[in-house]
Formats: C-alpha cells, sequence, structure tokens
C-alpha cells in the first residue's frame, strides 16, 4: 500500500474538457512555491501511446522484448516499462524525491479527484465517480444549475485553482 507522505490528486474528464489546462496551472504554481510535483496520464484513447524513444535504442529494446528500458543523458532520464499499473508507478513515486503527484485520468482510481467538464451532461455522467473532491468546467456559456455534494468552481474563477492547488499540497477540503 502506498506511504500516505505522497500526496496524489487525480484530474480526471472526457477528452478536451480541460485537464491538461488544469494540469498545468497547478505545475505553474507547484514549481513558484517550490514544489516537486510528478505528473502521468494514462493514454485512454485505445491502444498504446507513442513510444518517447521512437526509433532510439531504447526503443529497439522494447521491441526486441525487454520488460524495462531507458536512457539518462545530461542528468535526464527516460524510462520505459512494459505491464506497468498505476499503483506500481505510484508505489515507484515513493522512492522518489516528489512532494505531490497528479495522475491524468485512471477514472476509476481511488484517489482524491478533480472532474474537468465542458457542460453539465458531462457532469452529472461523471459525478458517481469516487472520491470527487471538486468539479472545473471550462464553459463561459452553460453555468451549472444542479447541486452537487462537491464544489463545483468555473475554470475563470481563481477559487477553483486555489482549492485544487491546495488538495494536490495534501490539504483537505476548506
Amino acid at each position: 500500500m502506498l506511504d500516505d507522505k505522497l500526496s496524489i490528486l487525480q484530474v480526471v474528464g472526457y477528452q478536451n474538457s480541460g485537464k491538461t489546462t488544469l494540469i498545468e496551472k497547478l505545475c505553474q504554481l507547484a514549481e513558484c512555491e517550490g514544489l516537486k510535483l510528478g505528473c502521468f496520464k494514462h493514454h485512454g484513447h485505445g491502444g498504446t501511446p507513442d513510444r518517447l524513444f521512437k526509433e532510439k535504442d531504447t526503443d529497439r529494446y522494447i521491441q526486441a522484448g525487454a520488460y524495462a528500458a531507458g536512457v539518462e543523458g545530461e542528468g535526464e532520464f527516460h524510462f520505459s516499462m512494459q505491464d506497468f499499473t498505476l499503483e506500481q508507478l505510484l508505489n515507484m513515486c515513493q522512492h522518489l524525491p516528489l512532494d505531490a503527484v497528479l495522475i491524468e485520468g485512471y477514472k476509476q482510481a481511488p484517489y482524491r479527484k478533480i472532474v474537468c467538464v465542458k457542460n453539465e451532461e458531462e457532469l452529472i455522467d461523471l459525478s458517481t465517480l469516487s472520491n470527487i473532491q471538486a468539479a472545473i468546467y471550462f464553459s463561459q456559456e452553460d453555468p451549472l444549475t444542479e447541486n452537487y455534494p462537491f464544489p463545483v468552481f468555473s475554470a475563470f474563477d481563481k477559487r477553483g485553482m486555489t482549492f485544487a492547488f491546495h488538495l494536490l499540497k495534501g490539504g483537505g477540503t476548506f
């Protein structure tokens, strides 16, 4: 099981709902505060994602059957491993000098979640996910009207970003 010292926050939603935009903003805030943040994305579009090492020796190793491969240069390390689960990734993060981990996707995972949506229909559909802490909607035209058991923020309201960043730093709801 995971050590409680590492703060984990998921950002979930459908395609083009603002997940990556939110994560970018959270990364910028973390950098300003000197937090070391790990960000990982679930490739939810079917099939395997493009390899980071495309047409490099490490890709050739993986294609030849290596279970794991990596390359380091100028202090930067790129790593690839076959059959890696979210739990294995998070367990590995326990050994890295990270303050928090942001996960994009893995909707069914049990960690605290911020849900990003374009409209109320998406929020109604996703509101049954576990451990939702808040929702952020990225539409200026369609204000949400339903009541939810978690706070709902407009992406154009600073309070949503402040709330999400507080969660990322390991805080509870406020």
